[in-house]
């Protein structure tokens, strides 16, 4: 029989989880980042290697231009290695319907610093959605746990302040996928934000992709802070190989953009550029992010400002 927990607290928060324990899944002291509900901070059940789920969180909600309003969602993989990839379908889905598909199906283990992957699956709404619902679901098959969360505008404590934060005087990197492309600013997910071209790939041979991004901070007016970009894969069947490997969250694979000053002209960017290696065929996007450093000396200490700011942008790739 299944056990399903539902999720809706803005912040960190797991299940009481009853998955085995191998003695190669020893938890380890002071991994711990989120409580359990009635647990603490310190609780050092929750993180291990592997053997843990996933689990959705709803994030919060932030109002659109044209009235729509954005569902914004974020998983917590509860372990520090194991990396899952779950299809689209009865382990990994949206309700309603119409918004199936939009999800990432690939997550990757607890980042270095402590935190979970924050706002990586938006959902437009209409502006008569009301109070209703934007569920998201994945379900452990090793143990049949059912992890749910639902998105909703009814609190207006879970507004965020998009694309630009007063509050921190920050904004985020302005990108582009091409030189004269569609200009991406903010944490607009899949679904509305902005999507390439479709690529062609084949299996096993290097396709080159590449972000132009630039900082346009209205708050400063010299904001020499580096700008970060990253490569991720969103979905698809396969593995995706990035060179160099933006991905793996440790200072020294990340690339350093140099920022383009507001003085410089519109299509002023520092660009960069990796290479995807796919190991099978099939439909799969990839998402790049790009972030402002967040000043800190030390990037495991978290360089990654999770609640402000950055950039997503996704590009489809079609692999034979």
């Amino acid at each position: 029989m299944k056990k399903t927990l539902c999720i809706a607290l803005l912040g960190f928060v797991a299940a009481t989880a009853s998955w085995t324990q191998s003695e190669g899944q020893a938890r380890i002291p002071g991994w711990n980042r989120v409580a359990p509900p009635g647990g603490h901070q310190n609780d050092l059940q929750l993180v291990r290697p592997t053997g843990g789920p996933v689990i959705p969180i709803f994030e919060g909600w932030f109002p659109n231009p044209d009235g729509s309003y954005q569902l914004c969602f974020g998983y917590f993989n509860t372990n520090t290695v194991e990396i899952f990839d779950i299809p689209i379908g009865p382990n990994n889905f949206l309700e309603p319907a119409q918004f199936n598909g939009l999800q990432p199906t690939h997550f990757m283990p607890q980042p270095d610093g402590g935190r979970r992957h924050y706002c990586v699956l938006s959902v437009t709404v209409p502006e008569d959605w009301g109070d209703r619902d934007v569920v998201w679901t994945l379900i452990d098959e090793r143990t049949e746990q059912v992890f749910s969360s639902p998105g909703r505008l009814v609190y207006s404590t879970y507004r965020h302040d998009e694309p630009l934060q007063f509050s921190r005087k920050n904004s985020p990197p302005k990108l582009r996928l091409t030189a004269e492309g569609p200009l991406a600013v903010g944490r607009v997910g899949f679904g509305r934000g902005m999507v390439a071209d479709t690529i062609e790939a084949q299996v096993g041979m290097p396709v080159a992709l590449n972000a132009r991004v630039r900082r346009d901070n209205p708050y400063r007016e010299e904001d020499d802070r580096a700008i970060r970009v990253r490569w991720f894969k969103y979905q698809g069947p396969g593995e995706v190989t990035f060179t160099p490997n933006w991905s793996s969250w440790k200072e020294e694979t990340l690339g350093w953009i140099a920022a383009s000053s507001w003085a410089d002209s519109e299509f002023a960017y520092g660009q960069s550029s990796t290479e995807a290696v796919f190991t099978q065929p099939g439909e799969y996007i990839v998402q790049v992010q790009a972030y402002n450093d967040s000043g800190r000396s030390n990037y495991e200490t978290n360089d990654f400002e999770f609640w402000c700011c950055w950039t997503n942008a996704f590009v489809r790739i079609n692999v034979e």
